[in-house]
């Protein structure tokens, strides 16, 4: 069904999305792959430049940036909005380091800023708070995944993909985040309030991941 189509995979930021990323290229070979995140991969320098050979497109783009590449399919993985919203004020703080930007705003304050409240609803509708919409358009994923069930997607995406003996190891860990429990309640109401949609988008991506996983084990 699939293997004539080019994917698309909408890497969500911090959503185990680095791991997906590196089982995805292990089923293409290199002049098949095109990244928007990682120029190293590319043997060509934009997205207009995509040859026929492509196969496969991976990074932090929005849903239907990429639909005059002729057949195709959408991949993504979903994760708990609060857990997201951590892991990626303290990604920029720990990882990319960039102390200017969290001095200038603590957590509580990142997660009100405006580009990044419901992250997950914008990237599934083409930058669009519209949670319908999202959840339309996951419906004709090929396949979606839940990061905090992420051994269980990969037995899913087997399954939807027609791939065998997938093997990961978990990439871009930051051990210097803070467990949820730690940060305060006040902190989690507002980043809750601030990402209502993405709450809603992943209860409903959430109970339609197990509804398909049941699907497949019975």
């Amino acid at each position: 069904m699939y293997k004539d189509k080019v994917l698309i995979f909408i890497h969500i930021p911090k959503t185990a999305g680095a791991a997906l990323t590196n089982i995805i290229c292990e089923q293409y070979d290199p002049h098949e792959v095109f990244s928007l995140s990682d120029p190293i991969l590319n043997r060509v320098n934009n997205v207009s430049e995509i040859s026929a050979n492509t196969k496969c497109i991976l990074g932090h783009n929005y849903y239907g940036q990429h639909t005059n590449l002729g057949p195709f399919f959408y991949v993504t993985m979903l994760r708990d909005p609060v857990e997201r919203v951590i892991s990626h004020y303290y990604y920029i703080k720990y990882v990319i380091k960039d102390n200017k930007f969290t001095d200038m705003y603590n957590l509580k304050e990142f997660a009100q800023l405006e580009e990044f409240k419901n992250l997950q609803t914008r990237f599934i509708t083409d930058n669009k708070l519209h949670l319908e919409q999202a959840i339309d358009n996951l419906k004709n994923f090929a396949f979606f995944g839940i990061t905090e069930m992420f051994k269980e997607s990969l037995l899913l995406m087997e399954k939807r993909l027609g791939w065998e003996g997938i093997q990961y190891k978990e990439l871009n860990k930051n051990e210097k985040k803070p467990k949820k429990e730690s940060i305060s309640k006040e902190t989690i109401k507002q980043i809750e309030k601030a990402n209502l949609l993405d709450i809603e988008l992943y209860q409903w991506a959430r109970e339609n991941f197990k509804s398909r996983l049941e699907e497949i084990e019975q």
